[in-house]
């Protein structure tokens, strides 16, 4: 299988005050044709840069300083070769390549005496064609002088010279081709077989062909890749006028206005664009194409904004798509819909995939290939099966090794973070951060080197063929989960949060809206040492709870009680003092933190507001004192009355450790925690004979808050040396730790951590976990963790409540609710996490599909019956459980008044491949429906009521097929509210509380 796309030697910099920043540094990488190729790595390794120089879409101050990037297309060699005069390079493509490949080696000293010869080599292949720039007698002189000992590194820069001269073009053909040029047949009369185009060299206005035609991007965030002010149709449109129809305009004042006023736009085609618009949209899973064509961004679910992005990506049938983070911004439910919508679409359009994520999970499901990416060198390539049974590279190993699996007790985290791009260090890249670097890992170049079996092209840029795993990840093992868990600190009683939909005042009195049912009814303790995990998708309610449970939002009703007391009737004064017991670390650390402060002023903020820390003078002070090369009785330590403020107490009583040590004449004195000391050394003839130490927490409150954020500093694992950082200074694991030191400020027994590793990555989620869970060991913390990353939460939480559309559907221990998961909603969630394995076979997950309805007008009984793939039939209705989830889904769409009719009439039945042949019954307009909502025949009564509610759609009377479908298939699931019973292991479904 050829290569489609080919990285040969990428370097791409950033020019800044400080320097280049070298964030792609010599990649080589090939995407065969029809292959999945994973790029890994963590952020700030070049990934994303990597795709955006592979497409020429790298801004200023970045330029791509080295270095070709190559795309196979016979038909876009044609188009270009026409459309550009010189464009055609006169030579073979794959012996241009190989000069390369020696230039490459003689410039970093690897030629060796191999060199010459396979310069002479293919000066005799050059023999069988034209040879205009006399490329030949400049291999053969290049071999000549290596063999008078000129210097390697001056030949490559002459033959790089002698290169530039040659390939002037950018567009490469196959012989045949090219013997037809020569011979002055027109380019636009020549049959392309194979061609390659060279896009490092192509010029800009080549380059758009490129875009979109052959290569097409899903960018990383859907919000801001998608346009606002644009009609999503027409974004789809723009891809297809471009490229498809011609349409392509000189980038003037005039054609900008036309763009955006469609009233003035002078288009020919819309008719037949717009054709395509609905066909891509709806090959892309998006319900109605025809009716959403004229809705925008914000009208879309974030996985339905997703899946315009990829038809834009698709709309041109590019032969390569690059996927940028297409899931990260994701629930796990809508990722899985993506990454099977991606994979579908790949079968049926025989396309390549570049699919760039940190996510492994993701990359063991998805990739053929992987290429492990760090500090802008690819360290590791081969067979994903490979990489993820024989990792060969440290670092490929301890990313895997930061993920959180049922087997591990505590996870083994990358100390350290990804290295300034700017100065890089010899050698190893990751060698201050492996586990097993040697001083030679730090010299020089290191080469790659092949593993596994002989047929098998795993590579691994690492000077040791093997290192000892065993060594890795053995300290601070112990379970994590053997904490005690006292009695009920949180009890919530049917806590609602709702919110008024309002743009003015005037509109309470008005016009008065629905409410937006955010929290609904939540009822859940938390034990006192434990942990809690709350999950669910996006917009199901979990932050709102959050933050309702600590009366940052109060709750529109219920009650929530905190350690005995009433929050809802504490009076502002008495909440207030009740938040140092309850404190929140959010979602963004970026957005959270004030970026105009800096990190010792962020953590001294909760201290000023709460008139913190505070002394006990009930409290009784002495020192724990041991000595080392001194008698003791030579040592007296006088402890402040104030060192409890730092350092808490027990039983009236606060013990601070005291060492001290006389070595050489000096004398050492460790402390434990931030406190003050002063010591006064006796010498006696230069002999030391007595000490005596002063331990204080300071003279003046502002010492004394210094001192606890220092303190906490250390807790959380930052250095001092971090005090006056602000934000930007600090990367995302740094930052994460800084805003949990400031909720540990006021020294809470209560913790709601909402998302607090979503936004990191695996290795620094690692870190995040690991000081959560050390934190609460140490002061007995309890937690809300919130979360929709599973595989989190199965690590962390003591118990799980899944919560849907505000309400609470299913509650369990951990390893019960993994284990035997009742409610169908947890059944789809656990059935979408990624396996970090890609032997774990996925053919029965269960893809849920639609979106979280809106809390505005929930679905009436059970909330997730519009989703659920075990909704239940009614009892004298014979239909199997697949067509019956088929028939509501039907009926929801109905119901919404979202089918276009006009559309299924004008349908043909070449068109519209049905269940039921048209001959057996049915007609055009009910083929039509049949093919759009049925994987699978009907019969029976239910048959006839599908065919009765297609009568009147035909006639447009809506609401009697509505009530045609609901006198036969109305399910228990819609009439009744199921309720989360008391237990163990509740579950709010008809499927285990029957309550008809």
């Amino acid at each position: 299988m050829s290569d489609l796309l080919s990285l040969s030697g990428l370097r791409t910099q950033f020019d800044t005050k400080r320097g280049a920043v070298k964030a792609v540094d010599g990649v080589d990488l090939t995407v065969e044709e029809g292959e999945t190729v994973g790029l890994v790595g963590e952020s700030g390794s070049g990934k994303s840069v990597t795709a955006l120089s592979a497409m020429d879409l790298v801004d200023d101050p970045g330029d791509v300083v080295a270095g070709r990037v190559s795309l196979r297309s016979a038909a876009l060699a044609t188009d270009l070769a026409a459309e550009f005069d010189d464009a055609v390079v006169p030579y073979p493509f794959e012996l241009v390549d190989a000069v390369r490949e020696l230039v490459a080696d003689l410039r970093s000293g690897q030629g060796g005496d191999l060199a010459g010869p396979e310069l002479r080599g293919i000066a005799t292949d050059l023999a069988a064609h034209d040879d205009p720039s006399d490329l030949a007698p400049a291999l053969q002189t290049a071999a000549d002088r290596l063999d008078d000992g000129t210097a390697q590194s001056v030949i490559a820069d002459d033959l790089e010279d002698t290169l530039e001269d040659a390939d002037n073009g950018f567009v490469y053909v196959d012989g045949a081709a090219r013997e037809q040029l020569e011979s002055g047949v027109d380019a636009d009369e020549i049959a392309v077989e194979d061609g390659v185009i060279d896009l490092t060299d192509a010029p800009e206005e080549a380059m758009r062909k490129v875009r979109g035609s052959e290569m097409g991007m899903i960018f990383q965030d859907p919000m801001t890749s998608l346009n606002p002010a644009v009609t999503v149709g027409e974004q789809v449109a723009e891809s297809l006028r471009l490229h498809q129809y011609g349409e392509r305009k000189r980038d003037t004042w005039l054609n900008a206005v036309r763009e955006i006023l469609p009233s003035i736009r002078e288009n020919e085609h819309d008719e037949e664009v717009m054709e395509d618009v609905v066909e891509i949209l709806t090959e892309v899973g998006i319900p109605e194409a025809t009716t959403r064509l004229e809705e925008y961004p914000h009208e879309f679910s974030g996985g339905m904004r997703q899946r315009v992005l990829i038809a834009i990506a698709l709309a041109c049938r590019p032969s390569l798509l690059i996927a940028d983070e297409p899931t990260t911004a994701l629930d796990v439910t809508i990722q899985a819909q993506i990454l099977d919508l991606i994979d579908d679409l790949q079968e049926e359009f025989g396309m390549s995939v570049l699919m760039i994520t940190h996510d492994l999970g993701v990359v063991a499901e998805t990739c053929d290939r992987v290429a492990v990416m760090y500090a802008g060198e690819i360290v590791e390539e081969g067979p994903v099966e490979e990489i993820f049974s024989d990792p060969s590279h440290p670092y490929t190993y301890t990313l895997l090794e930061s993920i959180p699996t049922e087997e591990k007790d505590r996870l083994t985290p990358i100390e350290g973070n990804v290295p300034d791009l700017i100065d890089m260090p010899d050698g190893c890249h990751f060698a201050d951060r492996c586990p097993w670097a040697q001083p030679e890992c730090r010299e020089g170049e290191i080469p790659f080197r092949q593993h596994g079996p002989d047929d098998v092209d795993h590579r691994a840029k690492c000077l040791f063929n093997s290192f000892d795993k065993d060594e890795y990840g053995n300290d601070g093992v112990a379970s994590a989960t053997d904490h005690e868990i006292g009695e009920p600190l949180v009890e919530l009683r049917k806590m609602r949060k709702y919110y008024q939909q309002e743009d003015g005042i005037l509109d309470r009195f008005i016009d008065e809206q629905p409410s937006v049912k955010a929290v609904d009814g939540v009822s859940f303790d938390i034990h006192e040492g434990e942990t809690l995990g709350l999950v669910g998708e996006s917009g199901c309610g979990k932050s709102t709870a959050g933050r309702a449970i600590l009366h940052l939002n109060r709750p529109t009703d219920g009650t929530v009680v905190f350690a005995g007391d009433n929050l809802g009737d504490l009076s502002k004064s008495e909440l207030r003092e009740r938040r140092k017991d309850m404190q929140m670390v959010f979602q963004d650390p970026m957005s959270s933190l004030d970026p105009r402060m800096t990190v010792g002023k962020t953590i001294m903020e909760p201290l000023k507001i709460h008139g913190l820390p505070e002394t006990d003078p009930d409290v009784v002070t002495r020192a724990d004192v041991s000595t080392a090369g001194i008698s003791p009785d030579a040592v007296s330590v006088d402890v402040a009355d104030n060192v409890d403020a730092l350092l808490g107490s027990t039983d009236g009583e606060t013990v601070v450790p005291v060492t001290v040590t006389v070595a050489d004449g000096d004398v050492t004195v460790d402390v434990e925690g931030a406190l003050g000391v002063t010591t006064d050394v006796t010498r006696d003839n230069g002999r030391i004979t007595s000490v005596h130490v002063d331990i204080s927490a300071g003279d003046s409150k502002r010492i004394l808050r210094r001192r606890r954020v220092m303190q906490l500093l250390e807790e959380v694992g930052l250095d001092a040396g971090q005090y006056g950082r602000y934000p930007h200074e600090l990367s995302g694991g740094q930052r994460q730790r800084v805003g949990i030191a400031r909720a540990l400020a006021v020294d809470p027994d209560f913790i709601v951590a909402d998302e607090p590793v979503s936004a990191l990555d695996v290795s620094v989620q690692a870190q995040i976990i690991n000081l959560l869970e050390d934190l609460q060991d140490e002061f007995g913390l309890t937690y809300l963790f919130i979360a929709h990353d599973l595989s989190v939460v199965r690590h962390i939480s003591d118990r799980v409540a899944v919560m849907y559309l505000g309400e609470i559907v299913e509650v369990a221990d951990t390893d019960e609710l993994f284990a035997e998961p009742k409610h169908p909603y947890t059944n789809a969630l656990l059935s979408a996490i990624p396996e970090p394995d890609p032997l774990t076979a996925t053919d029965d997950r269960t893809i849920l599909k639609g979106d979280v309805p809106s809390p505005i007008d929930p679905p009436s009984g059970c909330h997730f019956r519009t989703r659920c793939p075990s909704i239940i039939p009614p009892e004298d209705l014979d239909i199997q459980q697949e067509r019956y989830r088929e028939v509501m889904f039907y009926r929801q769409r109905v119901e919404a008044r979202d089918i276009d009719l006009e559309a299924a009439k004008e349908r043909t039945p070449e068109e519209t491949p049905s269940p039921r042949a048209v001959t057996d019954g049915g007609n055009d307009f009910a083929a039509a429906l049949d093919a759009q909502f049925f994987d699978g025949p009907l019969s029976g009564r239910a048959r006839e009521a599908v065919d009765e509610s297609y009568r009147h759609l035909a006639d447009g009377d809506w609401e009697a097929a509505e009530a045609a479908l609901a006198d036969t298939f109305e399910s228990v699931c819609e009439r009744t509210d199921p309720t989360l019973a008391d237990g163990a292991h509740p579950a709010a479904c008809h499927l285990f509380n029957p309550s008809e």
